[in-house]
């Protein structure tokens, strides 16, 4: 019996032995090949898996190295512990599934077929370490993960949003609009919802905190209670929800926050937002306040500022206070983007210097501004197209629209008040001025126009139709106006300098100068016209032979006019306008030497027909010149004409003979003077 015991029980470690023999050289990879055959045979899987780790004494765990599933899904480890595995009730449950170095691309996931014995799974914890993930966009990077009680298939069918709690953190998560670094979060998924109790992570190189739910029946994200800290917020597009998507924001807090978009771009931003409301293709309901110290979009600017917003879908709602332009204003605004129109409801600027420059415009096609007040403003345009300056402005506007190119009233108190120190038009310089003006629906008023200009008075009134044909009335009177910085301003070929009065009543189609009415009287005292010797010319004319009339080249006597400057002493021109043209009779002008009078018109549309007479101290003319056809080429005829005894006045204007002039008769002279210098 003792020989039989001894021999069992080495029999029995023999066979203990040879079986830990066997068990410690099983090679698990044996297996794979043929697993994998059949897994792909008989599944989606398109599986490939590199060395296995498997030992039959722990038969529910397993290490797989550089497991791959399709184009979708790799991972250079995947450990599974299984808790049970009963596939004839179609039950497995995984205690531990921990995926180290994964990739999973959800875009090209496909919807795995597996046999009925895995109808049902359960994963008691799911882990991840370094994962990244694509999905629809969407990018995380370096995932760390844990998930636990999670079921992704029942009956059959995947659930991959089933209710699961988890938290964990990312080193990275963008889109093509946002983009997340250092994340942590934790929450659950619940009804096909996921909700992030608390989410931290820095955003736009600040920090960002929330309570997040994203409600995927019903395509919602919702932020509770966020707040973004020192966030520089840089967008290259606007931002845009996905369509059919919705974004509800509750009590987010902004602190020294910075935007930069193509159409906003604004810093240090703090304040409160209390509800937002986004649907795609829309404006949002929502309210807030907030304070920033810089605010650009295209060429307006505001400076440090407070400002209130009150939006709904249809319309958008702005209060802002602050400082603009070395000044202050304050502001209430109204957007309605279904018609692309602006409301400036109050608008009030103060102390505001203003630089226009050459690649300004307006940006919207129609804005209504129902009450606009500037005090003591300045404007400077460095436009070379709008050569304007302002100093000392101030302006007030009621009830005014500007749409299609063009001003409208808004009600029967549509007006405009301005008063100036002073304004610049390039060389013209108007000051101490005022203007009032008011529109109706068919005219603009202009009721006065005022101030100290050309060393002079000037003042403007009159009205101008809002629709073509764009007819007008108006009256100008200018007293005491110096000419010099008025040949400044003109650039004329010839510079000239004096003093002027004017007195204009006009009416007709400013577009059409055929079709204007009305008188003008124009007077000046001590004229100088450079390169203009009229009185020179006129006694080189005197002294030749026009016994009989003869056209003269106005070229030659152009030239010859250059050769010397002029000195009017007096000018008188006046007369009535029918049909664009100026009927000058009893118009007259006084040099040193000689009294030249002018009968006739001039077309305001670019022509003349004028008689010209050289006037001797009888008030006779001994000198004809007339001037025909258009004004850049005119014909001109000379004729010195018989006089009688005693002659019959050709001129008994107001315009006296000059003091210097030659007493009888001029003809005789000039000839008379220009003999005693030949002897």
């Amino acid at each position: 019996m003792k020989k039989l015991a001894k021999y069992l029980l080495f029999t029995l470690l023999a066979l203990l032995l040879a079986a830990w023999l066997l068990l410690t050289l099983f090679d698990a990879n044996r297996l794979k090949q043929p697993v994998l055959a059949w897994l792909n045979e008989h599944t989606d899987l398109d599986a490939s898996i590199g060395n296995i780790s498997f030992n039959p004494l722990h038969p529910h765990t397993l290490l797989a190295e550089d497991v791959r599933l399709g184009e979708w899904f790799n991972a250079r480890q995947v450990y599974v512990q299984l808790e049970t595995l009963s596939p004839l009730s179609g039950q497995t449950r995984i205690a531990t599934l921990d995926l180290i170095d994964a990739k999973l691309q959800l875009d090209d996931a496909i919807e795995l077929a597996l046999p009925d014995n895995l109808a049902n799974i359960h994963v008691e914890e799911l882990t991840t370490k370094n994962l990244s993930l694509d999905w629809q966009g969407w990018q995380a990077k370096g995932a760390d993960l844990t998930l636990r009680d999670w079921q992704p298939r029942l009956d059959g069918h995947w659930q991959w949003g089933a209710d699961v709690k988890l938290n964990g953190q990312a080193r990275q998560l963008t889109q093509p609009n946002l983009e997340m670094a250092q994340l942590t979060f934790h929450g659950q998924v619940r009804q096909q919802q996921l909700q992030l109790t608390e989410l931290k992570s820095r955003l736009f190189d600040g920090l960002f905190e929330s309570n997040v739910i994203v409600n995927w029946p019903k395509q919602q994200l919702t932020l509770n209670a966020p707040q973004f800290s020192r966030n520089q917020l840089q967008f290259e597009h606007l931002p845009e929800l996905a369509s059919g998507w919705s974004l509800l924001i509750n009590k987010a807090v902004l602190d020294k926050v910075s935007i930069t978009s193509p159409v906003l771009t604004s810093n240090n931003i703090s304040g409160k937002l209390r509800y937002l409301d986004w649907a795609a293709g829309g404006l949002p309901d929502a309210s807030g306040k907030w304070q920033a110290d810089e605010a650009v979009m295209d060429w307006l600017r505001l400076d440090k500022h407070q400002g209130e917003l009150l939006s709904s879908k249809q319309q958008l709602s702005l209060n802002i206070n602050g400082q603009a332009y070395e000044g202050d204003v304050t502001s209430e605004l109204s957007w309605h983007p279904d018609e692309g129109r602006l409301d400036i409801d109050s608008l009030a600027l103060h102390n505001n210097k203003f630089v226009w420059q050459p690649e300004m415009s307006w940006p919207l096609p129609e804005t209504r501004l129902h009450k606009l007040s500037i005090n003591n403003g300045e404007l400077l345009s460095l436009d070379p197209n709008l050569p304007l300056s302002i100093i000392g402005g101030e302006l007030f506007v009621n009830d005014i629209a500007w749409s299609a190119g063009q001003w409208r009233a808004l009600s029967k108190q549509a007006r405009a008040e301005a008063n100036w120190n002073e304004v610049a038009f390039n060389s013209l310089i108007v000051r101490q001025g005022k203007t009032k003006a008011k529109l109706d629906d068919t005219h603009l008023w202009l009721t006065e126009l005022s101030g100290d200009a050309l060393e002079g008075q000037i003042a403007l009134s009159g009205k101008l139709s809002l629709y073509p044909p764009y007819v007008g009335k108006a009256q100008l009177i200018g007293t005491a106006l110096s000419l010099r910085p008025l040949s400044r301003w003109l650039k004329a070929d010839r510079n000239f300098s004096g003093q002027a009065d004017i007195n204009a009543e006009l009416s007709g189609d400013l577009e059409d100068r055929a079709s204007w009415q009305g008188q003008v009287t124009l007077s000046g005292q001590e004229i100088f016209i450079e390169k203009f010797g009229l009185d020179n010319w006129l006694s080189q004319r005197l002294r030749e032979d026009y016994a009989q009339a003869k056209t003269v080249d106005a070229k030659l006597a152009a030239l010859d006019l250059n050769q010397g400057d002029s000195f009017i002493d007096q000018l008188d021109l006046q007369g009535p306008i029918s049909q664009g043209r100026w009927q000058l009779d009893g118009s007259a002008l006084q040099s040193v030497r000689y009294l030249l009078a002018l009968r006739g018109e001039v077309d305001l549309t670019g022509g003349w027909q004028l008689e010209l007479g050289a006037i001797n101290d009888k008030g006779c003319r001994e000198l004809a010149i007339t001037l025909d056809e258009t004004w850049r080429a005119p014909k001109l005829t000379l004729h010195q004409p018989k006089l009688v005894s005693p002659c019959k006045p050709w001129y008994q204007g107001k315009v006296p003979y000059p003091k210097s002039g030659l007493s009888g008769g001029i003809l005789e002279g000039v000839r008379s003077l220009q003999l005693d210098k030949e002897l």
